[in-house]
C-alpha cells in the first residue's frame, strides 16, 4: 500500500509542476506532495532492504534462494491469526519459497537490527528466534519441535549476522532457551532438545544450545 501511495504523490506533484511551470501557481501544493512522497519513499526503502537481509539468512539457512515478506499494515487488521511466522507447504510436503512475519515480530525484528544488540527486549529474543525457526521451515523441516530446536541451536550464528558480537550471539541464544522454550506449547518442545539428545546437531561440542 505504501509504495502505491508513494507512487501516486509522486504523480501528482509531477503534474503540478509541469502546470505551474504553464503558469498556474501550485506553489504550495508541490512540497504538499513532494515532502510527504520523500519521507514514505524513504521508510518504504529501508522496509525493502530490510526484508532482502532477513531473506539472505533465510537463504543462508535453506541452502536455497527463498525470501522472507514482512506484514503489512493492512495485512495485520485482516489477519485472524496469533502466528507471529509462516511458511506454507505444498501437498508434496515441500516448502514454498516465501516465509512471512506477522508484523509485530517483523517490527521487533527490525528494531533489533537498527539497535546496539546490547541489551535486546524478550520480544527482540523471539523475533531473532522466529526468523530462524522459519527458515528451517523454508529448508524443508516441517515437524515444530525439530524445527523450533534447531534453531535454537543457530539462533546465535543469526544474531551474529545481525550485527551482534559473539557474546551477545551467546547471549541471545541461552537466554531464549532458559526463558521462552519451556513456556512454549507442548508441540515445540522435546525433551531431546538438550545437549546430547537426539536433537543436538554438534554431540561432540559441550555447548548448549
Amino acid at each position: 500500500m505504501r509504495h502505491w501511495i508513494v507512487i501516486a504523490l509522486v504523480a501528482g506533484s509531477a503534474v503540478a509542476t509541469v502546470r505551474h511551470a504553464m503558469g498556474h501557481r501550485h506553489t504550495i501544493v508541490i512540497p504538499a506532495l513532494l515532502i510527504p512522497a520523500l519521507l514514505l519513499g524513504w521508510q518504504e526503502w529501508g522496509f525493502r532492504a530490510d526484508q532482502d537481509e532477513f531473506s539472505a539468512v533465510a537463504t543462508t539457512i535453506a541452502d536455497r534462494d527463498v525470501r522472507i515478506e514482512c506484514q503489512r499494515f493492512t495485512g495485520a487488521l485482516l489477519d485472524p491469526t496469533a502466528e507471529a511466522g509462516y511458511v506454507a507447504f505444498n501437498a508434496d510436503g515441500t516448502p514454498t519459497d516465501t516465509g512471512r512475519l506477522e508484523r509485530d515480530a517483523c517490527n521487533d525484528l527490525r528494531d533489533y537490527l537498527h539497535g546496539d544488540k546490547a541489551d535486546p527486549s524478550i520480544e527482540q529474543v523471539v523475533a531473532v528466534q522466529v526468523l530462524t525457526h522459519e527458515s528451517y521451515h523454508l529448508a524443508g523441516i516441517a515437524n515444530e519441535a525439530e524445527t523450533e530446536c534447531l534453531a535454537i541451536q543457530r539462533l546465535d550464528d543469526v544474531a551474529g549476522w545481525l550485527g551482534a558480537s559473539p557474546d551477545q550471539a551467546r547471549s541471545m541464544a541461552v537466554r531464549y532457551y532458559d526463558e521462552v522454550y519451556p513456556r512454549m506449547p507442548t508441540a515445540y518442545r522435546s525433551g531431546e532438545c538438550v545437549d546430547l539428545g537426539e536433537m543436538d546437531v554438534a554431540p561432540d561440542d559441550p555447548t548448549w544450545p
